[in-house]
This record gives structure tokens, sequence and C-alpha cells, in this order.
């Protein structure tokens, strides 16, 4: 039997401010800026983007961009305690069409089982942790 993995994210909103170094890895400088992206609701979700530094002309200022790339997640042990943190790394960047796009799609394997739980307003919320390998 084979398990398909997916990690795949589409994503187009506004740059919020200007791409900062974030760190150098195997010769390869990164950047991190943070994304608006809309949501139906209203409120808009602002992401944490990281791009290697060959992708930085391609970042048009101020207007809209789509970002094609993967959902990153690394354990942050510095400070108290262990915080997880998401950021969606960029692999292609594109103008943007001005259509609604804030779209994640994960599939792997379970690493626990699932915890239902709801929020103190009656919100129902999932908890899962979920193992997508990458190259």
């Amino acid at each position: 039997m084979t398990t398909q993995t997916r990690n795949e994210v589409l994503l187009e909103g506004t740059p919020l401010d200007a791409p900062q170094f974030s760190h150098e890895n195997h010769g390869t400088r990164f950047y991190r800026f943070f994304l608006e992206v809309p949501r139906l609701s209203g409120t808009p979700d602002t992401l944490p983007v990281l791009l290697p530094e060959v992708l930085l002309p391609q970042i048009p200022g101020d207007s809209p961009l789509q970002i094609r790339g993967q959902l990153r997640s690394f354990n942050n042990r510095s400070g108290v305690g262990s915080r997880l943190v998401l950021t969606v790394y960029a692999q292609t960047l594109t103008p943007g069409t001005g259509e609604l796009c804030n779209h994640i799609a994960l599939s792997g394997s379970l690493c626990k089982a699932p915890i239902f739980r709801r929020t103190p307003l009656g919100r129902s919320i999932c908890d899962v942790m979920l193992a997508v390998p990458r190259r």
C-alpha cells in the first residue's frame, strides 16, 4: 500500500512589509515577511512567509502577490518552553490575480489521535499532529 503525502500552499495577498534577512543555510540566504490574506469572513489572516533570496526580485512592492509553496513547521526552543512555529515556504511568486485564494492542502500520517474540543465561545476545534514528509 502506498501512502499519498501532500503539502501544497496557494495564497494570494498583500505583503505587509519588505522582506527582511532571516538566516543562511547551505549557502542560500532566506528572507521573511508577512502576507495579509483575505478570508471569506472579512477578517484577514496575517501569515509569515519565508523565501530564498533568488525570489526577492519577484516581489512587486505593495501589490497583491500569489504564492505557491509548502507549509513548514519547527519547534522553537529558544526562550521558555517549546513553541511550534508555522511558516509558508515560498517556492514560486507571481503577481496577484485579484481572486480570493487561501488554500492549504496537507495529507500524510497521523502521529497521534486527534483531539476534539470546544472553545469557551463554543467553536469546535480538532487538534491533529500530521507528518508530511518532504525532500
